[in-house]
């Protein structure tokens, strides 16, 4: 960046654009992370604010902590993890990053001063891959175990590995990207842009060929991990399957005794179930819910108070607030009978199981299907804690039916199951520490239907999942890895292949970088010598160039001739002169028989005399290509390759200037002596002859008029001259009434001229207009005074105010002599007249005054005439608020 200042807005950007490369190669860094994921065998991003701190002289430093702060925060996001202690740790580990690349910018600065600019010398490279590598790397590694040990994110059994692993992938990210990044940052130095293919191509390369290597290597170890998870999985589900099997066994033997003995007392019951509920904790109870018609209840009731001793037994289900309370009278009810174990279970001793939705849902499935049924997962009403369970439920037929073909169903045996006692009975020590088991019942509504969840899933695309059928439901299994899990797997294949390929990379970029830093000091050397050897004849070069581009931009004409007199360099100002193209004479004497057959009169030009002796010129006036007046000097040099130059310059503006002044010196002098004359004449009579009194006032008015035509006259020059001298100087531009003032211009002129008739088309009110008012009057003067001039005295003057678009015009039209094109092409022209005879006068100048003093204004001057039937001029202004009217004038 050198030594320049650098300004705010360039600072925003090298800090905005630091972050976002950093951000970038962070996340690429990330991609290749080893599972858990909190460090990456190889992080670019590190390599990256090493180089880019160097390059901005420690400017860009916040931008690596923005990008590195936001990196770990997505992280954190993409984790669903997104609380306090993520966005601690991430500002923790966005200062280390920080701090690292300052540090490995002032260990450079004084390790190897300003040579990492350019890694040339092979001390200097291997000095600066180790101080910003290992060394500084340090810093990040250390800084960030200490954080996320501090957030309890790690433990101190994961503490050497991870922060070895986030060390190297420092190292690695900064011995790779160092240089590759410097290449980039100083691509405009011919040195690294050299780089940029000899360095930059084969390491791209070589760190492809190591990524994939790596990927095919991780993905190999990930394969193997999805296979013991499978493993775990399948044994797992028929652990479980066997398990509920038997539970569904028990429960079998239980609805066969009580179709045997349906009416068996409580005692019997208890007996049979003690041994299967003190063999298996995992069911809560069993049940026996029998079928209760609404004209049987109040017999039931007073049947079970004496059977179970529970005096005032009766049905019951739970109000809105979760009590129990007496139930409604409704159909039928299927009330619990007997439960054991009965004294944590006494309160549900009558609770009427259909009266719940999830166990009525199933109670209607098993009446539809005549076959054992489980609920959907349901909070068990005899705990006071949060625990999931199911019913299994198995109906109960009638032995001793009311007839043959209708044997009823009497009711339901009932178990009550806890998924987490019986998942960790079946399971015991088949389910490894560090996998995740999660139950889900398939047919249960969104968000209740979770059965079993154990542990944190980090890597949810590695889970097995496999679908059971469980009586007549569907439960969904998957078991996945956990960051435990992970952490705990081996990965040094894929280390070892990812760090060892990165090795061999950094040992051919620093390959590389010897050998082109060799090559870049001879080359230097080499450069050194070649520069002194044409120091002179650049300077020579320099100088033709000076000169030739001095002959190329000259408006004036060169032609060099050599010492055999043929022509060595002609400028385009010459071939433009002559109306030459690339082919041309070829020598002297060829130029000379052009020009005299382009010359008018006879005789060759002899421009070889003008190199005899002192220096010769001449004027030449050609015909071709296009009448002009040129100048031609012969030139003798000090040159042996061209002796003889001949300067040639186009003069034809200067001679028809020169013409029309003396032109415009010949009409002026005769417009001045016709009115002196008059004066001189008519005041000598009044001085020396005695005259009546109406003689000598028709004289004086004789005088008058001719003093007046003077004053006119003289008053176009100074105008004329007021123009060329101000150029806008003295405009004053302002709002009027246009329809005013050509009312009163048009008032002061037909004063002069009463029986003209003026003719006004102009409108009853106001037209706002924008110009200078006194010189939109002068030059609405000349216009009407040149319509009056060459109009006959009888002939009308039509004066019309015209709009169009943002713009007012005033057309003023004559029936005189007119124009024909060729003589419209003329018009403005200064000194020019329509009547070149002098019999009206005038001096050329009025409508070269009116179309600068239009153009001075904003305005144009608008012109249509036909010969012998009359002229019209239009005068175009802004109208009030409106822009300037394009154009000078149209014809």
């Amino acid at each position: 960046m050198g030594s320049r200042q650098v300004g705010l807005g360039f600072r925003v950007f090298i800090i905005a654009m630091a972050a976002a490369i950093y951000l970038g190669l962070g996340a690429l860094g990330l991609w290749f992370a080893i599972p858990p994921g909190y460090a990456s065998p190889i992080f670019p991003a590190s390599g990256f604010a090493v180089a880019v701190v160097l390059w901005s002289k420690g400017r860009a430093w916040p931008g690596i902590w923005l990008g590195s702060y936001a990196l770990n925060l997505g992280v954190a996001w993409l984790h669903q993890d997104l609380g306090g202690r993520a966005v601690l740790s991430a500002l923790g580990i966005a200062c280390g990053s920080t701090l690292q690349s300052v540090a490995a910018g002032w260990l450079l600065a004084r390790g190897v001063r300003n040579s990492w600019q350019t890694l040339v010398v092979e001390r200097d490279i291997i000095r600066c891959m180790v101080l910003g590598g290992p060394v500084a790397c340090l810093v990040s590694a250390s800084v960030g175990m200490a954080v996320l040990f501090g957030a309890g994110v790690l433990s101190w059994a994961e503490l050497p590995y991870g922060w070895w692993n986030w060390w190297s992938g420092d190292t690695l990210g900064v011995l790779v990207l160092l240089p590759l990044s410097l290449a980039v940052l100083y691509h405009h130095r011919p040195l690294w842009r050299g780089r940029l293919t000899t360095l930059v191509l084969p390491m791209l390369i070589a760190l492809g060929l190591v990524g994939s290597a790596f990927f095919a290597v991780s993905e190999w170890e990930v394969r193997q991990q999805t296979q013991v998870v499978q493993g775990y999985g399948e044994k797992l589900t028929q652990l479980l399957s066997q398990r509920f099997v038997a539970h569904q066994e028990a429960l079998s033997a239980l609805r066969r005794l009580q179709e045997i003995l349906p009416d068996m007392g409580y005692e019997q019951f208890d007996y049979f179930t003690r041994i299967t509920l003190e063999d298996n904790p995992d069911i809560f109870a069993f049940s026996i819910n029998p079928s209760v018609p609404l004209a049987r209840r109040a017999a039931f009731e007073r049947t079970m108070a004496l059977k179970t001793g529970a005096a005032g037994f009766e049905i019951k289900e739970r109000d809105g607030q979760g009590r129990l309370v007496r139930a409604a009278d409704r159909p039928d009810y299927v009330a619990v009978a007997y439960i054991a174990p009965l004294e944590k279970n006494r309160p549900a001793l009558g609770y009427d199981i259909d009266s719940e939705p999830v166990r009525h849902e199933a109670i209607e499935r098993a009446r539809a299907l005549g076959t054992p049924v489980v609920t959907a997962p349901i909070h068990l009403v005899q705990e006071n804690q949060e625990r999931i369970g199911v019913l299994l439920l198995h109906p109960v037929r009638s032995l001793r039916p009311a007839s043959v073909s209708d044997p009823g169903l009497a009711g339901f045996v009932v178990g009550v199951v806890k998924m987490d006692e019986m998942v960790r009975i079946a399971l015991g020590a088949a389910l490894p520490e560090g996998l995740a088991l999660r139950i889900e019942d398939a047919q249960a509504p969104a968000g209740r239907s979770l059965l079993y969840r154990s542990g944190e899933v980090l890597a949810d695309a590695q889970a097995w999942r496999k679908s059971i059928a469980m009586a007549d439901r569907t439960w969904n299994f998957s078991l996945a890895p956990t960051p435990a899990f992970l952490g705990s797997q081996s990965h040094w294949m894929a280390l070892a292949v990812g760090s060892g390929g990165l090795a061999l990379a950094v040992l051919l970029q620093i390959l590389l970088l010897v050998t082109t830093g060799r090559t870049a000091v001879v080359e230097g050397i080499v450069w050194e010598r070649t520069m002194e050897l044409h120091a002179k004849s650049e300077a020579l070069q320099d100088r033709h160039a000076e000169l030739d581009a001095l002959f190329r931009l000259s408006p004036d004409g060169f032609v060099a001739f050599g010492p055999d007199n043929r022509i060595k360099f002609a400028n385009p100002a010459f071939r433009k002169m002559l109306g030459l193209g690339d082919e041309g004479p070829a020598d002297m004497a060829g130029l000379d028989r052009l020009l005299r057959t382009r010359c008018e009169g006879a005789g060759p030009c002899g421009i070889a005399d003008f190199f005899e002796g002192e220096a010769g010129h001449k004027i030449l006036t050609l015909k071709a290509p296009r009448p002009a007046v040129l100048y031609l000097l012969g030139v003798v040099s000090g040159s042996l390759s061209v002796p003889r130059i001949l300067y040639l310059r186009d003069i034809t503006r200067e001679t028809e200037v020169d013409r029309m002044k003396s032109e415009f010196l010949s009409h002026a002098a005769h417009e001045l002596r016709t009115p002196m004359t008059s004066i001189f004449g008519f005041t000598e009579v009044l001085l020396n002859m005695e005259v009546d009194a109406a003689t000598r006032r028709e004289l004086l008015q004789i005088i008058h008029r001719q003093t007046q035509w003077l004053i006119d006259i003289v008053n176009e020059l100074l105008d004329l001259a007021k123009i060329d001298a101000g150029r806008g100087k003295d405009i004053r531009i302002e709002v009027f009434d246009l329809v005013a003032l050509v009312r009163a211009t048009v008032a002061d002129i037909a004063a002069e001229a009463q029986q003209r008739p003026w003719l006004l088309d102009l409108p009853g009110d106001e037209r706002p207009a924008l110009a200078d008012v006194s010189m939109l009057r002068q030059a609405l003067l000349n216009v009407l005074s040149n319509a009056r001039k060459f109009s006959g005295p009888d002939a009308a003057i039509h004066i019309a105010l015209l709009e169009e678009g943002d713009r007012l015009g005033v057309a003023v039209t004559d029936h005189g002599v007119g124009m024909t094109p060729e003589e419209l092409e003329h018009l403005g022209e200064r000194f020019w007249r329509a009547d070149p005879s002098g019999q009206i006068p005038g001096t050329g100048l009025g409508i070269a005054i009116v179309m600068e003093a239009m153009k001075m204004q904003g305005g144009r001057m608008e012109v249509r005439s036909e010969k012998n039937r009359g002229t019209t001029v239009t005068l175009w202004v802004p109208g009030q608020g409106r822009g300037e009217v394009a154009g000078d004038v149209a014809v």
